[in-house]
This record gives C-alpha cells, sequence and structure tokens, in this order.
C-alpha cells in the first residue's frame, strides 16, 4: 500500500498528506494530554499565564472612581480600560449624586455586570446599606483610581505585590507623567492647625501631592470614619495619618487617557468647587489654620466680617471642654486688638499695664496665653477721661468697638461689630497704697500693693513691648497664688477655668 502511494499522482499524495495533518490535530486537541516531546520541559504559554495572573487580581481588587467631574469626565472609557483588561473585576464609581449627564454605557450590558454606581445622594427609600459603598466592596484589596487613567497589568501586579505582607501601608501609583510630591503631614488638634511639610527622601509619606491611584487594603479602609469624603484624596490622607498610616510610591505608573477640563471656565469651575470641599471639610474637623510646605498660613477661621470661632462663655469655655485651645485665629485677631488698644492708651497718656491672664502669657511665652479667652489690661481709674472712646463708646476708625460693660465699672474693646473677641479693661482705684478693683468683680483678681506700678517695667507681648508690673512674678504669685508661672504650663487651663 505504501508503495502504491508511493508510485501515485502528486495530487493523490497531497490528499494523503493533509488527511494525516487533520488527524495529528485533531488528536492533538482532543488529547492534550499527549506530547510528542515528553523529554522536553513543560512551560505555560504566556498567555495562559496572564489569563490566571488576571483571573487572581480580579479576586483581589475592586476598582473605585471618586474624584470626577459630571460635567466633563472620562469615566466611561477609563472604566473600558479596566473592565477589558480584567473582565471580572468590580469596579465602583462613587457619585455625590445621580450623575448628569448620565454616564454613556449602560449597567444592564453584560460586559458591564461587575461596575456599580453608587450615589451618595440621600434616597428615603434606600437603606443603609445601599448608600455606603463599603457595601460594593468584598476584595481584599481597593484601588481609587483618578479620573481619565488607563490600567497597566504590570504595574497592577506591582502594585498588589508591593502591598502583599504589609499591615496598614498604601501603595501610591502615579498617572502617566505626573510628577508625585512626598509629603509628611502634622495634625495638631489641640491648636486647631494643619501643616504639610515636603519629605525629600520620598520613601514613607503621610500624604502625596499629584495625579496618583492609590492601592490600600479594604480592611484599613472599614476603619476610616469618612473614607470617600471629599476633596479626595486630601480627605483620606487626613484620616489615615491620624492612625500613622504611611504612603509608598510605586516606581511604575499607569496610563493617561484623554486631556479634559481645557477651556479656562472649566478649570476655574473645577478650583472653585474644589475650593469649596476643602473650606467644609476643614470647618468639619476645626482647622483653623493650614502650614503650607513653604512656610506660608493659609487661614480658615474668623474674620472681622465673621462671628467668633466660639459661642458666648458661660463660666468654662466650649473649645476647653472639648479639650482644645483657643483657636488660633481668635488668638491672632487678640493680638491686632490687645495692639490697637494699648496704642490708644499710651498716646492719651495713661498709666496701663498687662493684667493677670496676659502678664502670665508675657511671662511664660511673651504672647497670649495659648486657652486665653480675652487680653486683661489694667488702668488707673483716674485716666479714664483721657481716652475719649472710653467716654463715648462706639466704632473708632479702625473698626474697633469701644463699650462699657452694663453690669460693673470696666470696659471692652470688640475686635469688630460682628466678631466679638475682645480687649478687657479693668480701672483699678488707689487707696492709701493698695490697688482696689473700680467696683467690678473677676474671680481671678483682687487688690493689689501700689508699689507694683512705681515704676512701670516693659515686656514682650503679642509682638510688641508692652508696660507690666515692675516684679512679674511677684504680682502673680499675689494674683494667682505661689509659684503661678511654674504651675501654668503643668496645669494649663485649669489654673484660670477649674
Amino acid at each position: 500500500m505504501l508503495y502504491r502511494i508511493y508510485r501515485g499522482r502528486l495530487t493523490f499524495k497531497l490528499y494523503v498528506i493533509i488527511v494525516l495533518i487533520i488527524i495529528v490535530t485533531v488528536c492533538g486537541y482532543l488529547f492534550p494530554q499527549f506530547r510528542f516531546n515528553p523529554i522536553a520541559p513543560v512551560t505555560v504559554q504566556p498567555s495562559t499565564l496572564h489569563s490566571r495572573t488576571s483571573r487572581h487580581l480580579s479576586k483581589l481588587v475592586t476598582v473605585v472612581f471618586r474624584q470626577f467631574e459630571d460635567f466633563d469626565n472620562d469615566v466611561a472609557d477609563s472604566v473600558q480600560s479596566f473592565v477589558s483588561a480584567y473582565p471580572n473585576m468590580p469596579v465602583v464609581v462613587v457619585c455625590d449624586n445621580t450623575p448628569y449627564p448620565p454616564f454613556p454605557f449602560s449597567a444592564t450590558n453584560e460586559t458591564l455586570r461587575n461596575v456599580k454606581v453608587v450615589s451618595l445622594e440621600l434616597r428615603l427609600e434606600a437603606s443603609p446599606r445601599e448608600l455606603n459603598p463599603l457595601t460594593y466592596i468584598l476584595t481584599e484589596y481597593v484601588l481609587f483610581v483618578p479620573d481619565s487613567v488607563r490600567v497597566s497589568r504590570r504595574v497592577l501586579q506591582q502594585a498588589v505585590a508591593a502591598n502583599t505582607g504589609i499591615t496598614s501601608n498604601i501603595v501610591a501609583i502615579g498617572i502617566a507623567n505626573s510628577h508625585l510630591i512626598c509629603q509628611q503631614l502634622k495634625w495638631n488638634y489641640v491648636d486647631w492647625t494643619l501643616q504639610y511639610n515636603k519629605d525629600a527622601s520620598g520613601k514613607l509619606c503621610d500624604a502625596v501631592h499629584g495625579q496618583h491611584a492609590l492601592l490600600m487594603k479594604t480592611s484599613l479602609l472599614h476603619t476610616l470614619p469618612q473614607p470617600f469624603g471629599l476633596p479626595f484624596p486630601e480627605s483620606l490622607y487626613l484620616q489615615t495619618a491620624v492612625k500613622n498610616v504611611k504612603v509608598q510610591i510605586l516606581d511604575g505608573k499607569l496610563g493617561a487617557g484623554r486631556s479634559m477640563l481645557k477651556s479656562p471656565g472649566a478649570k476655574q469651575r473645577v478650583s472653585r468647587r474644589m475650593r469649596d470641599n476643602r473650606v467644609a471639610l476643614y470647618k468639619q474637623l476645626g482647622v483653623k489654620a493650614l502650614i503650607r510646605e513653604d512656610g506660608r498660613v493659609q487661614w480658615f477661621g474668623c474674620k472681622r466680617e465673621t462671628q467668633r470661632c466660639f459661642p458666648s462663655v458661660q463660666g468654662t469655655p466650649s473649645y476647653i471642654l472639648s479639650g482644645r485651645n483657643t483657636p488660633p485665629c481668635c488668638r491672632r485677631n487678640m493680638r491686632r486688638a490687645a495692639g490697637h488698644v494699648l496704642h490708644a492708651l499710651l498716646q492719651a497718656g495713661t498709666r496701663c499695664w498687662l493684667e493677670t491672664t496676659s502678664l502670665l502669657g508675657a511671662v511664660v511665652s511673651g504672647d497670649i496665653l495659648p486657652w486665653a479667652e480675652y487680653v486683661e489690661i489694667g488702668i488707673h481709674a483716674s485716666d479714664v477721661s483721657r481716652v475719649s472712646w472710653l467716654q463715648r463708646g462706639g466704632a473708632d476708625a479702625d473698626g474697633f468697638v469701644w463699650e462699657r460693660a452694663t453690669k460693673g465699672h470696666y470696659y471692652r474693646v470688640a475686635f469688630s461689630a460682628t466678631n466679638r473677641v475682645y480687649v478687657l479693661l479693668l480701672p483699678f482705684t488707689a487707696r492709701n497704697g493698695t490697688m482696689w478693683p473700680a467696683d467690678w468683680v473677676l474671680a481671678h483678681q483682687r487688690e493689689f500693693p501700689e508699689r507694683h506700678l512705681h515704676p512701670l517695667a516693659q515686656i514682650q507681648f503679642a509682638g510688641r513691648q508692652a508696660p507690666a508690673p515692675n516684679d512679674a512674678r511677684a504680682f502673680l504669685d499675689l494674683k494667682l497664688g505661689n509659684g503661678a508661672v511654674e504651675r501654668c504650663n503643668r496645669i494649663g487651663s485649669k489654673l484660670l477655668f477649674p
């Protein structure tokens, strides 16, 4: 038979060869366990290995989009980038309100079966679970990505590998050519102050500035009070920094999508919304002063045109009950008021001096006490008539409001008609070598020998030289008890507000 095939026509030979090839191919497909070269090592094809890794990451990571603009975004194409690379990976798009215009994709599309759009808008018919994005994050890791991003399989694998074995750290992944800046963050709750510093080493950061994605463990997300707060990720970094969670910057980068927000109007709109979100966040947290990397201070507290940061005091100020000092903006406004009042009094030729609480702050730190409610200045009662504003009252040319107390013979100078942080002017009357309060009563005030005012001394206070009793420590011991200066820092506000 083989001889006939060998002697046959060429066409017949070709038919036989084709049939043999088909038989071998079908057998190889139906019985893959058989190999023609069993001695060679078995290797997995790159495509098969990639497929297995993709399925593995799909079970590990949930992608979350949080910061984007309704009127101009690339969310649809960014979502499609992840869906194409990882068809089974969960994707959650978190919105403040129902997006309009809606995203150009349908949730009923089978290829987008794992994509969920979650609105934080209050809906009376919804349950708490439906309004909580954490309900839809069931994987071990969560990847927060900004708008207009394209996934890189290799970089995502690197990020997961970098986070494997780390208990609480976060991995930051840059986008395209974005320059990431490592920042150290200090949140001083007691002094209402938030401070950022640039970290040149860039190894372990409290926060990262620049367009980037964040990979973190979902278990960490559950420990944060508001993990999806705006502006994002600034709000997230404030919460993780308090828990001493560090951020590592990955060497690899994800791809960038299409360019957006090209018009100046769109950029201004986004900048304004970011500023509003930041002001709302700082108001919620009680951030009154923001110290930037270059040392500039940005104020978010009270101004001359706004009310002060704490309500009317009934016994102990509200901020002390909260475990805080006087808001720094209020202390700044008190310094301005104190400087203005001292200048007016000295210009009128009055005999005045720093009184108890203010003198204590001047001796301890050369400034207002961290927990002071007001500035106290003593004045000879016989010199009150020299100051015209103490006689007529009202707002002066600089907007400071002079007024006399309705009960008691003392005066108050407010920072403005709206902002009521103030300076107390306390008249003392000299009788038989003793200075007596002139018909007013404060819990920590009492009479003192007149010799403390002859002569008056000068002391540094709130950025200027101010008149003071000639023996400040003895004066304070008389008013507040022995060792008042030494006890000041140890006892703190309890010294004045027991």
